[in-house]
C-alpha cells in the first residue's frame, strides 16, 4: 500500500533553507504544436466568428498575490510582439487598440483568450508572469499558431514543433545540465536556445540571451551548420548530436555556475526556404534550471531510492550513477531508506 505512495510528480524542491526564495511559473497552451484554423461558413446561419485560445498555468509556491496574464502576438523573443491583452496584478486591463471589443478572457484563474470577429492570422503567447518573483523563475508562456482562411490553399504548411521536458533541472557546481528537447530537426535546419526573459529600463520583458544558435542551412548542403555559442557559455554549452552526427534540440551545459540559474528556452525551426511563415513558424517552450551547492551524489552508490539529507520528507533516485529527483512524499510521510517506501515519521530516522 505504501509503495503506492511514490508515484508522485516531479516537481522543484529545495533545500528547507532556501523553500521560499525561488517561485516557478510554468505555463501550458493545450492546442500548442499545431494549428488552429477558422474559416468563414455563411451557409451556416449558427456560425459565429469566435475562437478560443486555452491557456494553463501553475505557480509553485503560490504567491500571495494574483499574477499579471498577458496574450501576446508575434514571433518568438521579438521585442516588437504586439500585447493584445493585459490583465495586471492589480486588476487594470489593458486591450490593443486593434482588438478593442473583440478580445477578452475567461478570468485571472483560467486565461483562456477569446477573440470576436477576428480575421487575421499570427502567433499567439500566453504570458503569466508573477509579480513576486520578478525574474527568468516568475515568467513563463507557450504559444499556438491561428490562421483565418480565405482560401483553403492559404493553411500554413510543414509546421515546426517543440517538446520540451518541462521538469526544473537541479544542478551543484560543476555538474551538467542536460536539457531535454524533442523538435524540429535535420540536417538543415535552425536550433535556438535562449535565457530570459529579463527587463529592460522602458518595462518591456522580451530581453533574451542567445545560449547556442546553429545557423541554416541549405538541406543538400553537406556543411551541417554552424554552432554559434554565446561567450558567456563557450566551452561548455553545445548540442547533443544523433546517431548520424546531425545536432539535436538536447542541449548540454557543461561545469555549471551559479550564473547558470535561470529559464532556458528550446526554439527549434524549418530552415527558411522550408516553410512560408518566416518566423512566425518558430515555436518555443522553456525550462529551469536550479543552482544548488548542496546537492546529494550518486558517486559511488549502487542503484536505488536514497533518503534526501537535507530534507528527509524527500528522496532521490541513482540509476546507472545518474541522479533523479529530488521526488517529495505525500504530507506528514518521510522516505524510508531501508524499506524503499514513504512511511509514518515514527518507523523512520532521519539520516
Amino acid at each position: 500500500m505504501l509503495g503506492l505512495l511514490l508515484v508522485l510528480s516531479t516537481l522543484l524542491y529545495l533545500r528547507p533553507e532556501s523553500a521560499d526564495a525561488v517561485s516557478i511559473t510554468n505555463v501550458t497552451v493545450p492546442d500548442r504544436g499545431g494549428c488552429v484554423i477558422q474559416h468563414a461558413r455563411p451557409d451556416d446561419p449558427t456560425w459565429e466568428n469566435r475562437v478560443e485560445f486555452k491557456c494553463e498555468y501553475t505557480i509553485t509556491p503560490a504567491p500571495a498575490t494574483p499574477p499579471t496574464i498577458t496574450w501576446l502576438s508575434g514571433a518568438f523573443a521579438d521585442p516588437d510582439r504586439v500585447v493584445i491583452y493585459r490583465l495586471s496584478s492589480s486588476g487594470e486591463v489593458y486591450v490593443h487598440p486593434s482588438f478593442a471589443g473583440h478580445a477578452s478572457i475567461e478570468s485571472r484563474t483560467s486565461p483562456t483568450l477569446i477573440l470576436t470577429d477576428y480575421m487575421g492570422s499570427g502567433r499567439f503567447w500566453c504570458r503569466v508572469t508573477n509579480e513576486e518573483q520578478p525574474d527568468e523563475f516568475g515568467t513563463d508562456e507557450e504559444s499556438l499558431l491561428f490562421w483565418y482562411l480565405r482560401d483553403l490553399f492559404e493553411a500554413p504548411k510543414r509546421l515546426s514543433f517543440v517538446n520540451l521536458d518541462k521538469t526544473p533541472v537541479r544542478v551543484g557546481a560543476g555538474e551538467t545540465a542536460r536539457l531535454v528537447c524533442e523538435g524540429t530537426y535535420y540536417h538543415g535546419s535552425s536550433i535556438k536556445w535562449l535565457k530570459g526573459p529579463s527587463c529592460s529600463q522602458d518595462g518591456r520583458c522580451d530581453v533574451y540571451e542567445t545560449v547556442v544558435n546553429k545557423t541554416y542551412t541549405w538541406v543538400l548542403d553537406p556543411d551541417p551548420g554552424t554552432l554559434i555559442v554565446s561567450p558567456k557559455y563557450e566551452g561548455r554549452a553545445s548540442l547533443d548530436r544523433d546517431y548520424a552526427g546531425v545536432y539535436t534540440p538536447t542541449l548540454i551545459i557543461t561545469d555549471i555556475r551559479p550564473s547558470d540559474a535561470g529559464r532556458y528556452w528550446c526554439a527549434p525551426d524549418h530552415a527558411l526556404h522550408y516553410t512560408d511563415l518566416g518566423n512566425l513558424n518558430r515555436d518555443a517552450q522553456s525550462v529551469v534550471v536550479i543552482y544548488d551547492d548542496d546537492q546529494p551524489s550518486c558517486d559511488g552508490k549502487p542503484d536505488g531510492m536514497y533518503q534526501d539529507p537535507s530534507d528527509c520528507s524527500r528522496y532521490y533516485t541513482c540509476s546507472a550513477g545518474v541522479l533523479h529527483g529530488p521526488t517529495p512524499c505525500l504530507s506528514g510521510l518521510v522516505f524510508n531508506q531501508a524499506l524503499q517506501v514513504c512511511d509514518w515519521p515514527y518507523n523512520v530516522a532521519c539520516v
